[in-house]
């Protein structure tokens, strides 16, 4: 039985935040088209693994590594602890407001692409009985702007990349940012002049084969 994407990444997710107390990672990249990725990782201390393997039927497959056409689940080791991390990919802002709202505890407030600025206004509930994130020991989250930023309020900033770490148990806090959103062009504005005057060139020696590119003695 094929399963779809979506679905993979809520049984997957449901399980690993099901397990108790540990650390998430997530990191949203988000392209000028509004397409993008969506990497979310959760970690495990050896204890934890072991106490999961013992009601695993296939603890070979700690993290149900797998892959389908949008979706990849890797395992990764980092000392002592065990990350499932959980790679997919959106084709635009809805898809990915879509992937968020699969988990309880996240509430969008806005995300879209208008008038050349991307706007992300996101709360994530850290304390609320059934949310996601309550159990988490560690918060990581990032978002990868599509331009440069031009207001927010992240605790670190690298370039494009913006991070948060939210108190674990501290109540709803707000992930807030604005930047630019460049367009994506099929050529470069060089290029584009010059396919345009090509075009233009055909077209008058088309109209006026003894004008301009007629032949001179």
């Amino acid at each position: 039985m094929k399963i779809r994407s979506s679905t993979k990444f809520l049984l997957v997710f449901g399980v690993l935040f099901l397990a108790g107390c540990n650390k998430l990672e997530a990191t949203t990249k988000i392209e000028p088209n509004g397409s993008g990725e969506l990497q979310m990782g959760v970690g495990f201390s050896a204890e934890e693994r072991a106490n999961m393997e013992k009601q695993n039927s296939n603890p070979q497959d700690f993290c149900n590594t797998s892959e389908t056409e949008n979706i990849t689940v890797v395992e990764e080791q980092r000392g002592e602890e065990t990350w499932c991390i959980t790679t997919t990919q959106f084709k635009n802002l809805e898809e990915l407001r879509s992937l968020y709202g699969q988990r309880e505890g996240i509430t969008v407030n806005r995300l879209e692409i208008s008038d050349e600025k991307f706007y992300y206004d996101v709360d994530i509930d850290t304390l609320s009985e059934g949310s996601s994130f309550a159990t988490l020991t560690e918060i990581t989250w990032s978002v990868v702007l599509p331009g440069t930023p031009i207001s927010h309020n992240a605790d670190r900033v690298n370039g494009n990349t913006l991070t948060w770490n939210p108190t674990p148990k501290s109540g709803v806090i707000n992930l807030q940012t604005e930047s630019e959103a460049p367009r994506g062009f099929n050529f470069p504005p060089c290029g584009t002049a010059f396919v345009g005057l090509g075009v233009g060139l055909i077209y008058l020696r088309k109209k006026r084969p003894l004008g301009f590119f007629a032949k001179h003695p």
